[in-house]
């Protein structure tokens, strides 16, 4: 499959399969591209009807950027998308249609705004509203969770259970610590299983350490801290991915330390 990345002064085609691309290739491309073009226009037509459609660049609402990624997904789950491999190729045609108003700056090939508001959107509205759109950013920043789509799987039926809005503070731990946990781990390599009860031990950490933050004193250890406690007990991950050690009990290693 090939996505035509460049319209004028002549018209230029890219896939990731190779140099050449093909007569067809072009014509599916083509058709990509008219499908794309619809699908953002009606896109920006619902947010303004709806009152939603941001004036300035880099203000727009959760919904807003929830409603762009529901309508990459449209796309992308359509006919006219072939291979998932060529999503960056895809946001490229994309940002043609795309108002600059529901644009976020450049940061970099792994910190892409349209691969965030796609992801955001994999999650039911009433779910990502549960967290801001400041947290999500922290949370598809990190490096344990930036090219694991597994993780949104997990996070999903985490969110279903909580009854209130996550506290930004709390994302501002978990995601530290899930990238200390699994920053130089080929996540390739972990099972689904492996891969869980690691964000579980994260999140149960987290919450613990909210808890005492609030009814102890005392206690001080901090996001600097907490993150130099999983390094230094990284010996003990394994235990945590096979099962044989409890949240609850990595937690207190952890917080104890």
């Amino acid at each position: 499959m090939a996505v035509l990345i460049k319209k004028s002064p002549h018209k230029v085609y890219q896939s990731v399969g190779g140099i050449e691309v093909s007569d067809s290739e072009r014509e599916q491309a083509d058709r990509l591209d008219s499908f794309l073009e619809n699908e953002i226009k009606a896109l920006v037509q619902l947010l303004t009807n709806k009152k939603t459609m941001p004036d300035k660049k880099g203000k727009a609402s959760l919904d807003a950027y929830w409603e762009l990624g529901r309508c990459l997904r449209t796309v992308v789950e359509s006919d006219c998308f072939v291979q998932k491999a060529e999503l960056p190729l895809l946001w490229i045609n994309a940002k043609s249609y795309i108002p600059e108003e529901l644009i976020y700056k450049e940061r970099g090939p792994y910190r892409e705004h349209l691969w965030y508001c796609f992801r955001l959107a994999s999650y039911p509205k009433e779910l990502a509203n549960k967290m801001n759109w400041g947290e999500w950013v922290t949370i598809f920043d990190s490096s344990g969770i930036n090219q694991e789509p597994r993780f949104d799987k997990w996070f999903n039926g985490k969110l279903s259970k909580q009854k209130d809005k996550v506290e930004r503070e709390e994302i501002r731990i978990f995601a530290p610590c899930v990238n200390a946990m699994l920053g130089n781990i080929d996540h390739l390599e972990l099972t689904d299983n492996e891969l869980y009860n690691c964000y579980e031990a994260a999140w149960h950490l987290t919450s613990m350490w909210a808890e005492r933050t609030k009814t102890e004193n005392s206690f001080k250890k901090n996001r600097k801290g907490l993150q130099a406690s999983i390094i230094d007990q990284l010996g003990i991950l394994d235990s945590i991915m096979d099962g044989t050690m409890s949240s609850y009990e990595y937690a207190i290693a952890i917080l104890e330390n």
